[in-house]
């Protein structure tokens, strides 16, 4: 990959809808209106890097949809290759946590168009067309056996093609069982260059024992990490491992750092103790962040600098877009200087 890559994300794009002022939904009157979904994040972060993003799926032809395709493109993300077909955009409600109440979510995607299309409504010949990286997550195949089947597809072709795949396993345990996870991930990790994982991710999605999936001391525990990464290298042939790793104490207080993992060495990051405004879409800016440094070259340490700094930036942000520039993104990498005001 070079900084001339386009770099194609695969998934689905929601409308989310979340209470002000930290309501819970029993108390909302009025919901503010977003639009994302952890590939669209990705996807959208790169281009607001500077990066060539292009985003695909399948979005109703109605003007919901519009709304949603839209949220992208004027960040600059190419959704030329969406399918427009079926009825109904996907929604969810995200409700933001306070101290020891968690930030909660419900789906509302049930019946979504890319939920009910076919596997062959995507025609990866034509989409994957002058792509040079394609980024996906486990979100994308626990929508439907068809849209699992359309990733393996996709994966198998650019594995073909030669184009670099990077896949974050990002577990969602209301969408599947850790059993039918690990079915169909044992079909598409073999096609997967790039693996983002962490310790609550690897043992639903991939039935690993070595780490705790705690979230309280992933940071004391990150040797567990480079055993996981190591294990994951070995099983499935992926030339790195990248994982964020934390240690959180309450939905706002918690301390962030990141392990890249290639050639069998583990590079991690500063340690960042972070006051969290909405704990949502870190880890679409982590991948994010990591896609940016590989396609700019950078070396490994910088690399895991720079991936978690785009991560926790994202934690200071309402919303599910990752609105930082690499300036922003390389001020925080570089230990602090981000806290400087700009002047």
């Amino acid at each position: 990959m070079n900084e001339k890559t386009k770099v194609l994300a695969f998934g689905e794009i929601m409308m989310r809808l979340s209470p002000p002022d930290n309501l819970r939904l029993e108390q909302a009157s009025t919901f503010e209106v977003r639009y994302g979904g952890a590939e669209a994040n990705a996807a959208l972060s790169l281009a607001y890097q500077g990066d060539d993003a292009a985003f695909v799926s399948i979005v109703p032809a109605n003007r919901i949809g519009d709304c949603a395709l839209r949220s992208l493109a004027s960040y600059g993300v190419d959704v030329s290759r969406v399918v427009r077909s079926g009825d109904r955009l996907g929604s969810y409600f995200f409700e933001v946590g306070a101290s020891v109440r968690s930030n909660g979510c419900v789906y509302d995607r049930k019946y979504s168009a890319i939920s009910l299309a076919g596997h062959d409504e995507l025609d990866w010949g034509a989409i994957l067309e002058g792509v040079g990286a394609f980024y996906v997550s486990g979100v994308t195949p626990a929508v439907s056996e068809e849209m699992a089947l359309a990733c393996e597809e996709a994966l198998a072709a650019c594995r073909e093609r030669g184009i670099t795949t990077i896949l974050d396993l990002n577990y969602r345990g209301k969408l599947w069982s850790p059993e039918r996870a690990q079915a169909v991930m044992a079909r598409l990790m073999p096609h997967v260059d790039v693996c983002v994982a962490n310790d609550e991710d690897a043992p639903s999605a991939l039935g690993m024992t070595c780490v705790s999936g705690s979230l309280s001391n992933g940071i004391e525990e990150r040797d567990d990490y480079v055993e996981m990464a190591r294990q994951i290298c070995e099983r499935y042939g992926c030339g790195m491992v990248a994982s964020v790793i934390r240690d959180v104490r309450s939905v706002e207080d918690s301390d962030w750092m990141g392990m890249v993992y290639a050639d069998g060495e583990p590079h991690f990051s500063s340690v960042h103790h972070v006051h969290v405004l909405e704990g949502v879409a870190a880890g679409d800016a982590y991948g994010a962040g990591l896609v940016h440094a590989l396609l700019h070259g950078f070396d490994l340490d910088h690399a895991s600098e720079y991936a978690i700094a785009a991560s926790v930036l994202k934690l200071t942000i309402h919303g599910d877009s990752n609105l930082v520039t690499p300036a922003e993104i390389e001020a925080v990498a570089s230990k602090g200087a981000g806290t400087r005001v700009a002047r």
